[in-house]
């Protein structure tokens, strides 16, 4: 038997299901997508395997690959441009990703779908999110898209030993770090607040999406020097606080990949390796949109490519570690009804909507709906860019439409 020992960040989404859903005109036969889907089973075998709950690992057969999930699905009585831009319908063709059934160890892993259309296909992709990160999911599926073309593939690093260690420092250091650098305590009101406002987030359902296009982000490019994530924050920040008038300033947290920023860990690690940061410290939100996004582009570039990430990443999993009472940022001042903190989550570096499998790209793609309370996301190639606001940022937007 072999074991895929989850770390400390696997273990914070366990529970959590990262996905994708893809819509085409045509795609490669079914047995063409199976036999890829087992060349990548023998490539990533522990996408195979099951979670053990006693020994918090994934454990899968030395000797013998097994095999992915691949469904069929007949939803002729419906057209392309039926689902395109429809979550709701395109999500009610595929059963859920068993999380439940993960997490006990009855469930595998990785699952994959394919529903036929009167004129195409919706092929579906759900995960764990124990076992990776955006990243590795893309990186996955694209894998599979170009073995189904027939091309060959550089294969990822499966290797945990290269993630940080969760006793890197003793506890008492541990604690006494986190308290020198201003982590916040999450003491029984704060827990009960988080756990509060969680609930009444995760009652919200429908997301609320804005389209921004390519040309309104080329020009406040221009006029800002900042990038498309510094843009995109401001436009996304303006827009949610403008619906809260006596909000004069905010925080921002957002995602950020490790790899290639963590020391040992390049572009191919295979897993989960990315962390949620606070960039700078307060935004006013008097300035102009093109002032605002380059301050957040400036306060960004200088966070990421300094030493603080790799270093905030390692004390962050020696706390987890030792379950010490403390968080990098206050958790409970987003997701709120009056956030003082907005949330990012930029999926576009995964260029999710260029995936072809030989047969064109597709006729639009949709996101996870993992309740960040802000997400960027491109459906299509060349397509406006959608921030797409989840549970009560979204409540939030809607007051504005």
């Amino acid at each position: 038997m072999k074991t895929w020992k989850l770390s400390p960040i696997d273990l914070f989404t366990l529970g959590m299901t990262i996905k994708g859903a893809w819509v085409y005109e045509r795609m490669p036969e079914p047995e063409k997508l199976k036999s890829a889907l087992a060349k990548i089973a023998t490539t990533y075998p522990y996408l195979t395997g099951k979670y053990d709950p006693e020994t918090k690992a994934v454990i899968w057969e030395d000797t013998a690959v097994g095999t992915i999930p691949f469904e069929e699905i007949n939803a002729q009585g419906h057209k392309v441009a039926d689902i395109c831009g429809n979550p709701r319908l395109a999500w009610s063709l595929v059963k859920p990703y068993d999380a439940k059934g993960f997490r006990s160890g009855k469930a595998l892993p990785f699952t994959a779908a394919l529903a036929k259309l009167s004129d195409g296909v919706v092929l579906y992709v759900q995960a764990a999110h124990a076992l990776m990160d955006a990243a590795t999911f893309y990186r996955i599926v694209g894998q599979w898209a170009e073995l189904s073309k027939g091309a060959d593939i550089t294969p990822m690093i499966l290797d945990q030993s290269l993630l940080p260690s969760p006793d890197a420092w003793s506890k008492e250091e541990t604690n006494a770090r986190v308290i020198e650098q201003g982590w916040v305590k999450i003491g029984g009101k704060q827990a009960l607040k988080m756990l509060w406002n969680l609930a009444k987030n995760n009652a919200v359902k429908e997301t609320v999406s804005i389209e921004v296009s390519q040309e309104e982000i080329a020009a406040l490019r221009k006029e800002s020097g900042a990038g498309t994530h510094g843009v995109l924050t401001a436009i996304a920040a303006q827009k949610l606080y403008a619906q809260l008038p006596k909000r004069k300033s905010f925080k921002y947290i957002t995602v950020v990949d490790m790899r290639d920023r963590f020391k040992g860990i390049d572009a191919d690690f295979m897993g989960n390796i990315s962390q949620a940061y606070q960039i700078g410290g307060d935004y006013e939100l008097s300035q102009s949109v093109g002032n605002l996004a380059a301050k957040i582009a400036d306060e960004t570039k200088h966070f990421v490519s300094s030493e603080a990430p790799e270093e905030m990443l390692r004390l962050s999993v020696c706390a987890s570690g030792y379950r010490l009472p403390y968080f990098l940022f206050d958790p409970s001042d987003m997701n709120n009804s009056n956030p003082g903190t907005i949330y990012i989550n930029n999926l576009l570096k995964f260029r999710a909507c260029e995936i072809d499998w030989g047969f064109g790209l597709p006729a639009y793609t949709f996101p996870n709906d993992l309740t960040d309370m802000v997400k960027f996301w491109q459906p299509v190639v060349g397509g406006p860019i959608q921030i797409i606001y989840s549970g009560l940022a979204a409540k939030i937007i809607r007051r504005s439409l």
